[in-house]
């Protein structure tokens, strides 16, 4: 079964955005709209509706960093830029670790805590919706 709000999300996102289809792919779902000459938009294909459950921390002291919003995630402030941050980095409170844009508003993915990076959830330039995981933070003086 397919997330109402979600296809919602996107037929708005699609409508404001200009475009004439949108894609979005998280586990096993996989949605493609597509807007034909008419303006309406059509599902592309039907998709598998997944458990809406975020990852676990691996450990007790893992800490998830997730979207504020829904929007389109880059791991870098340029695409010809290397990302923020790299599995393995550590990080210091209130440090960019990735940007965000919603309405064509870049907004900056801030650590909230001091740590090291341990997972990168989201790909670089993919839609994310508000709640979605995005980083995994070990603290700081954890070797896993």
């Amino acid at each position: 079964m397919m997330d109402d709000a979600l296809v919602d999300r996107l037929v708005a996102l699609l409508h404001a955005s200009g475009l004439r289809e949108i894609e979005f792919e998280e586990g096993e779902v996989h949605i493609r709209l597509v807007k034909d000459g008419k303006g309406t938009v059509r599902p592309e294909a039907p998709a598998p509706q997944a458990a809406a459950s975020a990852p676990e921390p691996a450990s007790a002291q893992d800490h998830l960093i997730v979207a504020g919003l829904t929007g389109t995630f880059y791991r870098s402030p340029s695409p010809d830029a290397p990302p923020f941050v790299e599995i393995g980095d550590r990080v210091e409170e209130g440090q960019t670790i990735g940007l965000l844009e919603a309405m064509k508003m870049l907004n900056p993915i801030e650590a909230d805590r001091a740590g090291r990076i341990a997972a990168i959830a989201a790909g670089n330039d993919t839609l994310v919706t508000r709640g979605a995981v995005l980083f995994r933070l070990a603290a700081p003086d954890d070797p896993s």
